[in-house]
């Protein structure tokens, strides 16, 4: 049972956390959006820096570190991520472990003043959803273009964050990708969800574990064996190193 007091405690420390996390993120946002002329590597080192000062603040100021498992299993080059979806950590952390990634996000998220321009700048691949066919095709001709110059392209194939122990479907359009472009796909699993749930204001304090998966071959496999694959490697993966503790200290055990 966790106290009201220490509940507080936590509060108080994300507040914090915020009020350092936003300023930067915004300015170096702007940054990113103004500078959008410069080369790919001078962009990079500006989200480098958010992603380390990001996950300093984290670790400083809320008490929340990570570990990686499987860094063996990540391929020299031409692959692509498919990583559990649960919290927000992920979306700052992964960018730590790959680079140059392409991001695939709502076309309407590169609306938003800066911060959506920021992702223009770095060629996210944006996606009117509601197309169908086409915004699969869309996502199969950007991505091979972009991987074939060497990015890696980033995904998250529940297509929204899912709290612990829920489940959703896993979307088919990276796997599309992997067995049209012939790139593998590398998943990961971690429970970062359990420490930093959707919606929450508090961020508990304690040890995200990743996992990286072996590289999946899409060779002579149909799409959907690719996303089944996938998903039952990331679910299995997801409750072996599910931290009983902490689920029941976020009310879902």
């Amino acid at each position: 049972m966790v106290s009201p007091l220490y509940k507080i405690w936590l509060g108080i420390r994300s507040t914090i956390f915020w009020i350092f996390f936003l300023p930067v993120m915004l300015l170096l946002a702007c940054l990113v959006s103004l500078t959008f002329f410069m080369p790919l590597n001078f962009l990079m080192g500006i989200v480098r820096f958010w992603i380390s000062y990001s996950l300093w603040c984290l670790r400083i100021i809320c008490g929340l570190k990570y570990t990686v498992e499987g860094l063996e299993n990540i391929p020299d080059h031409g692959f692509i991520v498919m990583s559990k979806h649960g919290s927000t950590w992920e979306t700052i952390a992964i960018q730590s472990l790959f680079r140059p990634l392409i991001w695939v996000v709502k076309r309407e998220l590169t609306w938003i003043p800066f911060f959506g321009w920021a992702l223009k700048a770095m060629d996210a691949i944006a996606l009117n959803r509601g197309t169908g066919r086409k915004a699969i095709n869309q996502l199969i001709t950007e991505s091979q273009v972009h991987m074939d110059q060497g990015r890696i392209l980033m995904l998250f194939p529940e297509g929204t964050r899912v709290l612990p122990k829920q489940k959703k479907p896993f979307k088919i359009g990276g796997a599309i990708v992997s067995q049209r472009t012939g790139y593998s796909v590398l998943p990961i699993a971690h429970n970062a969800g359990e420490y930093w749930p959707r919606h929450s204001w508090i961020k508990w304090p304690g040890t995200i574990r990743v996992v990286i998966g072996k590289p999946i071959d899409p060779q002579g496999k149909k799409p959907e064996e690719i996303i089944n694959e996938v998903a039952t490697w990331i679910l299995s993966e997801c409750e072996r190193i599910s931290d009983e503790a902490q689920l029941r200290r976020i009310g879902v055990l």
